[in-house]
């Protein structure tokens, strides 16, 4: 887990999405919600990103969500 300042969380999403300066620097970054990346294969790969600020609360109980949990969970098992 990684909790940091915007920017910093701006560096490190640019080396793991292997973002240009350009996009990073257009990076939109809610305060509290998570981002979850997995390692697999060689390569990282973003789960369970919500588009705005306004779905967190619903994110946190959607149908979806619980998907990414039992993908995540047969991918550590």
């Amino acid at each position: 887990m990684i909790a940091a300042h915007g920017n910093s969380l701006r560096s490190i999403i640019m080396y793991l999405d292997k973002l240009t300066s350009q996009e990073v620097i257009s990076l939109e970054l809610s305060t509290g919600i998570p981002m979850l990346y997995i390692f697999k294969e060689g390569k990282f790969i973003r789960r369970g990103s919500p588009v705005a600020p306004t779905e967190a609360g619903v994110y946190a109980y959607t149908r979806r969500l619980a998907q990414y949990r039992q993908k995540l969970d047969e991918m550590l098992h």
